[in-house]
């Protein structure tokens, strides 16, 4: 059930930085041709960084968390035994999820407010931008609960999100 729960969570973050990017970037370059064959601008591609870049970037977020790629500190990791880690990560665990559900909670009075705003040329609530936080902190969350699970059946707990460089390439 975690594998899948977190392969879901892949797959979805995945096509969101993906969809984003090729909108972003197709909107601007129509732009671009648009500008230079007419000199005029159509307007909407230039709102489409506000509203879509939030959702790269916290999809970037929640798919390092996945990866274990974001910056750690391990030099406590080194001075504790097998079960000191095990301790330490799921305290660890158990912060991270309910520091980001919290913000997510907290992230629908945010969207509650920017209801009311709109972009001008596409008439889009900015709080599509804004969700992006909310569904990034849900997927952190949901990350941290896998990643407490997985702690708890691993034998070696630094194992656990281990980054290895070889699935970069």
């Amino acid at each position: 059930m975690v594998k899948w729960v977190d392969d879901v969570i892949v797959v979805t973050s995945s096509v969101i930085a993906i969809s984003s990017l090729v909108i972003m970037f197709v909107s601007l370059m129509a732009e671009v041709i648009v500008r230079y064959v007419t000199n005029q601008g159509m307007g909407w591609p230039t709102e489409m960084p506000n509203l879509l870049f939030p959702w790269l970037v916290m999809s970037g977020v929640v798919l390092a968390a996945q990866r274990g790629q974001h910056i750690a500190v391990t030099a406590l990791n080194a001075l504790l035994s097998r079960t000191g880690n095990r301790v330490l990560l799921l305290a660890q665990q158990v912060l991270v999820l309910a520091t980001f559900f919290y913000l997510a909670w907290v992230g629908l009075d945010v969207v509650a407010i920017t209801g009311s705003e709109v972009y001008p040329v596409t008439g889009i609530a900015a709080r599509w931008a804004y969700l992006a936080l909310i569904v990034g902190f849900t997927g952190l969350g949901i990350t941290a609960l896998t990643t407490f699970v997985r702690l708890l059946q691993a034998s070696d707990p630094l194992a656990v999100r281990r980054h290895h460089i070889e699935e970069d390439v």
